[in-house]
Formats: structure tokens, sequence, C-alpha cells
């Protein structure tokens, strides 16, 4: 199999269609490091229809001979200067390193183009570079693309030496439910500067992969929310997307706690492996990781290109 070129009259990218969802998810699943390995067609469908982050009209696949070899998807959320818009894409392992990834990436842009010019908002485009995908970070260079931070992702083997360590006091956790959606927006946004909502946490909380075994919301003895862990399992691999402590409540020990009760949790779960992401500038964060049997496994790099309404 050649270079796409060789494929160039028969190839097309055209937005997504229904029918489609199948053989994204075989994809994305055949894709050891892809971000969405482990989703399933009704998880990916409800990812298209998250709240106001525009994704089903806004992914497109690449189709050759009638056969889906690539797709990227958009999901856009609100900027203090725009749109931010992440970006979710796999390409079929079949067609690496044969520079489908590249005129993936060039539709998008031009898209985005077009969209910016036509909302008059400046858009700040995210591109995730893996470690372990060859390619990407040529991608990002190419394009004039900017790192803005990394993640380095960690894993933990040492399950059944987990154990629990009790909250300091004063404190108490218990699992989430739906009424809890916006304390752990609430919670989210204070610990990272962000702009989750309402909306977006009850979609995370209805999805098939919300397990409030092995999510918690930590609060005061008044009953405060004022930290979380949020994990997931995906096959044998526990997951935890998120762990967050509100400023305020930082380095009194509520952030080992929690994850120390989620090891333990994901142990019971039947989980042999654990993983988790963290920024490379947070020491103290890396440092409990470390201690409590996590090691270096890869990274991912978050590159940021600005488009403007004049640009197009």
């Amino acid at each position: 199999m050649g270079d796409v070129d060789m494929y160039k009259d028969n190839l097309k990218i055209r937005q997504y269609q229904l029918s489609d969802t199948a053989f994204i998810v075989k994809m994305i699943n055949r894709d050891p490091f892809n971000l969405q390995k482990g989703i399933t067609v009704d998880e990916f469908e409800r990812y298209l229809d998250k709240p106001d982050a525009k994704s089903r009209e806004n992914t497109f696949v690449a189709v050759v001979d009638n056969q889906i070899i690539g797709y990227i998807s958009l999901s856009f959320a609100s900027h203090l200067t725009g749109r931010k818009v992440d970006s979710y894409s796999a390409v079929d392992v079949d067609w690496r390193r044969k520079g489908l990834g590249t005129l993936l990436i060039e539709f998008i842009l031009q898209h985005l183009n077009q969209y910016a010019h036509s909302v008059n908002q400046t858009i700040h485009f995210v591109l995730r570079v893996d470690s372990r995908t060859p390619g990407m970070l040529e991608l990002a260079h190419l394009h004039g693309m900017v790192k803005r931070h990394e993640l380095l992702i960690l894993r933990n083997s040492e399950i059944d030496q987990a154990q629990v360590v009790p909250l300091p006091t004063n404190f108490s956790f218990r699992s989430p439910t739906h009424t809890d959606a916006t304390a752990w927006a609430s919670v989210y946004n204070a610990a990272f500067n962000g702009n989750k909502t309402t909306d977006s946490v009850v979609h995370e909380f209805g999805s098939s992969e919300f397990r409030p075994d092995l999510s918690l919301l930590a609060l005061t003895i008044e009953g405060e929310p004022v930290a979380f862990i949020s994990s997931k399992m995906v096959g044998g691999v526990g997951q935890i997307p998120t762990i967050a402590v509100k400023p305020s409540y930082q380095r009194l020990g509520l952030g080992k706690a929690l994850l120390l009760e989620g090891l333990y949790r994901f142990k019971k779960a039947g989980a042999n492996e654990i993983t988790l992401s963290v920024n490379t500038a947070n020491d103290k964060a890396i440092d409990l990781y470390e201690k409590n049997g996590f090691i270096h496994s890869s990274s991912r790099s978050y590159y940021f290109k600005t488009i403007s309404p004049s640009d197009s």
C-alpha cells in the first residue's frame, strides 16, 4: 500500500454519518495509544452529543473506495479570547505514515479558518502529541503549532499493595450522584481555572463508563465539596482522568487520601494496572504518585495554533 497520493482520485474527506460509527470505533480500538481507546459505539455517540461542544457537526472521515481509513473530530469550548477547539483523531493502522494525518490536519485547519471567519471569533486549536505515536510531533511543527504544556503518563502495576489511609480530620468522602454535578464542576474549575459546566458533568455521569464506586467526592464537616477523584475502567486497566482539590484545601493530604482510596477500590474492582496523567510542571503531584508506585510510561504534549478571523 503506497502513500495517499496514489489514491488521491479515490480519497475524499466528508462529514460524519451515523453509519460510520462502528467503523470509527473499530479503528480507534486498534490503536493501543489512542486517547479514546476502549470506547464503545454508544459512548462514541454520547461523545458527539456533549453539550455545547458542536462535535457531531464537526466530525469528518477520510474514505478510500468506501473504506474509512481515518477520522478527525472537534470539541468546542468557550475561551477568554474566542473558542478553544480540542481534536480527537485516528488513522487506520494500515495507513500510518502515508500522509493521511497531514491531509486530515490540513483539512481541519482550513475548516476552522472558514469557521473563524463566519463567526468572527478567534479559534485556539489543540493538537495532542503522544510520544508513542510516530509522526505527530513533525505534524505539529509542520503547521506552526506551539507547545503550551506537557503531561507525563504514569502507570502503576503494583495494585496488590494498595492500602487506604484515613482522610484528614473533619473531612469525609462519598460516591457522587447526579445531584453533585454543580459542585463537581465548581471543584474542577477552582482547581484548574477551568470552565466545566453542570450540564457537561451531568453528561459525564450519564456515561456507561461512569463508575460511582470508583469516583469520590470529598467534603468538609459542614458538607462543602472541596475535592474529588474521577476514575473508570477500560478492560483490566483503571484510569484516573482527574484528581482535583480546591486551592484553599490543598496541602492538607486530601489528594493523597483520595489517590490511595482510589487505588484500593481499583484493586477490589479487579484492575491489573492504573494509569493517570500529570503536568510536568507539577512536581509535588509527581512526587506523590512516584512515592505510591507510579512510574513514567510516556508523555502527551499539547500544541496550539491560533486562528483569527482575518486569517481566512
